[in-house]
């Protein structure tokens, strides 16, 4: 499986009031925030370019969330929005800066992790909530996900309201029968041939989580020529040791 043939999850739209990316294909609408309040809404903007990208990330802490690597290349500003299922209502936090995995590879797509640092911290309440991160997270056969990336692939329709579904998990034994490679720290989740419930464009970063507070996973990428509805995630507990010391790092800045 060749980089150059994967299905990263990160969108662009131009500046036209209205028309902005999805959200995931298939799913549920998420009526209140509370349900998954460690959702935010990321919007970039890169080097030599007017478009806006969007991205998801969670709140680690009340400075930090963490998103994909991919979601931050080249970017020169970015915002966060929390605290509503509407994107466009949610609260507004600059991002002062960001780090991305120092092995994060474009092409081969692994060590896809990153963390960004808020301007103003946090208020933490019932509608904004840090996610758990350990080292060994419970063992489970499903996961929950929450994002606002595409809900349909072909022609990209748009909404600003989150939406939910879950995520069947799968070994790497599993995974390798399906995909000829899979990256180091990687996850996969989904399943081969659904119509709907799975990840899509501009769901990139959003988190995977078990028990509704502990994260397992980032949107990374997929392989379409595989299947559209089986996804790649970044593995964040075995990402731990850099999360935390990344997040430190950043604090001090």
């Amino acid at each position: 499986m060749r980089a150059v043939g994967l299905f990263v999850f990160l969108y662009t739209f131009k500046l036209v009031i209205g028309k902005q990316e999805g959200f995931i294909v298939g799913g549920d609408y998420v009526h209140t925030i509370a349900k998954f309040p460690h959702v935010a809404f990321l919007t970039l903007y890169k080097v030599d370019s007017y478009d806006e990208y969007i991205c998801g990330s969670s709140i680690l802490n009340q400075w930090i969330l963490i998103t994909a690597a991919h979601c931050l290349d080249d970017v020169t500003k970015a915002s966060a929005f929390v605290g509503n299922v509407n994107r466009q209502i949610g609260k507004l936090h600059r991002i002062a800066s960001y780090k991305q995995h120092e092995k994060w590879d474009t092409y081969k797509v692994n060590h896809d992790i990153a963390l960004c640092r808020l301007k103003e911290m946090l208020r933490l309440g019932h509608t904004v909530k840090r996610v758990l991160m350990v080292k060994s997270p419970p063992k489970t056969g499903v996961a929950d996900l929450a994002g606002w990336g595409a809900t349909e692939e072909n022609d990209y329709t748009d909404t600003i309201q989150l939406k939910h579904t879950r995520q069947k998990l799968w070994n790497n034994n599993q995974c390798r029968k399906v995909f000829s490679r899979v990256p180091e720290g990687t996850i996969c989740g989904g399943e081969t041939r659904a119509r709907g419930n799975y990840a899509s464009k501009g769901d990139s970063g959003s988190g995977l989580l078990v028990d509704n507070k502990i994260i397992v996973g980032l949107v990374s990428f997929k392989d379409p020529s595989v299947s559209r509805s089986l996804v790649i995630y970044t593995d964040v507990p075995y990402f731990y040791n850099w999360v935390m010391h990344s997040a430190r790092q950043l604090r001090c800045y």
